[in-house]
């Protein structure tokens, strides 16, 4: 049985090697464009100096002349001839007093995003040249300077510079491609051709020589070496085809037990997962997975500064209610909070038992206002619960201990310590409220 040659499948060596090849010389043409953009840019930079310079050296005599003469005209000629300077927008001509004796300046075509450029030889700044006659300063010069025209002629550079290097590269790379194809490729790909051409259901076949090459290379002695190893395996070919099948079969059945057992272990994971995080009780998470999430959320905040809000609850006189109708009672007593938790919270939001008829409830991204309205809607809630059990009504409320969000502390252990005295601040001043500690406000529906 013959086999289907799989040379022209995916990308053969040659176009990996071209993939690889452009990718690198696409890559050294922007090194080398982007070294030679700095130095153009450094270049173009002390040019700019420069030529400011020979601006402010060559206008400064005349514009000292003018303002000791009070010369209006001389003064205008020196600030035309200055605004008609590329870099110069605006020049002013006034004394030291402060009396302008000539201000020109001219509109620049605005270029949004080179205009957000500042990097690019600076941003738009102002001169102040001081003028003097004999010693005496008798004014200054003015001049403000937009480097938009240098940064559009460099930004021309830039897309000279860098097709030009980018093209460069790119015939290199073809020409190194054309030697690898002729040299490796090209050789290795008729080898491959030879080797494919093999049946390996007929051994006989394996005896056809490898490709002829006129030079005596490690290539060559690959075929060769390659087609001694075929005569080797004549030998070993029958007893291969003959477990071939049996080798299939059992491995079929290995991967089908493996899979069975990955499926056995990841539902296992999952329940084992669930009921480490999970309150047998009530259904929401527990006091560790409560905690984790919390100091999640609490790492958020320090980094990010999302507020929360912390809400500790617990359930008042409630060592009464399993006196009086037994623990079967206090566990539908705490279901049923915890659905009343589950109602009136969001997604976002993090609930759980943290121990006995404790409760804790995160609130994310909530003010201060938000959550005590949202606390004092809880307790209402818990305080009408319709809770029958055993043909009994049972009644409950809950005290509330709220730490809001521009109370928060660095430490989570300190937050949630501080919701605890608040929880307790509300139990002693009557239970079924909510209390901020620190602020003395407690909030109840008396």
């Amino acid at each position: 049985m013959s086999t289907k040659s799989t040379l022209n499948d995916g990308q053969g060596l040659a176009v990996r090697q071209a993939y690889l090849t452009v990718g690198i010389a696409l890559l050294v043409g922007l090194f080398m464009a982007l070294i030679l953009l700095l130095f153009e840019y450094q270049s173009e930079q002390r040019r700019i100096e420069q030529q400011l310079q020979r601006i402010i050296t060559s206008s400064s005599a005349v514009a000292a002349e003018s303002l000791w003469i009070l010369s209006t005209d001389l003064a205008d000629v020196v600030s035309e001839g200055l605004i008609n300077q590329p870099l110069i927008v605006e020049a002013t001509i006034e004394t030291f007093t402060g009396t302008v004796l000539s201000q020109r300046s001219r509109h620049v075509m605005s270029e949004c995003w080179l205009d957000n450029l500042s990097l690019l030889f600076g941003p738009t700044r102002v001169e102040v040249i001081p003028l003097f006659h004999k010693k005496d300063l008798i004014g200054h010069l003015k001049l403000k300077i937009d480097p938009l025209p240098a940064r559009q002629i460099f930004f021309k550079r830039i897309q000279y510079i860098t097709v030009g290097e980018l093209v460069k590269m790119l015939i290199l790379a073809a020409v190194l491609l054309a030697l690898f194809y002729i040299t490796l490729a090209r050789p290795i790909r008729n080898y491959a051709n030879w080797i494919e051409r093999i049946d390996p259901d007929n051994p006989e076949g394996w005896q056809q020589a490898p490709p002829k090459r006129k030079q005596r290379d490690e290539l060559t002695a690959f075929g060769e070496s390659v087609f001694r190893r075929f005569v080797q395996a004549r030998a070993y070919f029958l007893e291969l085809q003959q477990t071939r099948s049996a080798l299939k079969t059992l491995n079929q059945e290995l991967e089908g037990r493996v899979q069975a057992r990955t499926k056995e272990l990841e539902v296992a994971l999952a329940r084992a997962e669930h009921l480490a995080t999970t309150d047998v009780i009530t259904g929401i998470p527990n006091r560790r997975s409560f905690m984790e999430q919390a100091q999640k959320k609490h790492a958020e905040w320090l980094q990010y500064q999302r507020p929360y809000a912390l809400l500790m609850i617990d359930l008042d006189r409630f060592k009464q209610i399993n006196d009086t109708y037994g623990h079967p009672a206090g566990d539908q007593v705490l279901i049923s909070v915890a659905g009343v938790l589950q109602q009136y919270t969001r997604r976002e939001d993090i609930i759980g038992r943290i121990g006995g008829e404790e409760f804790g409830v995160l609130l994310v991204g909530v003010s201060q206002i938000g959550a005590i309205i949202l606390a004092e809607r809880i307790r209402a809630e818990i305080e009408k619960l319709p809770i029958e059990f055993g043909g009994q009504s049972i009644s409950v409320t809950a005290s509330f201990g709220l730490v809001p969000p521009d109370q928060l502390q660095q430490d989570f252990n300190e937050v949630f310590k501080d919701g605890d005295q608040r929880l307790y601040q509300a139990k002693n001043e009557g239970r079924n409220r909510v209390c901020i500690y620190h602020s003395q406000i407690c909030t109840s529906e008396h």
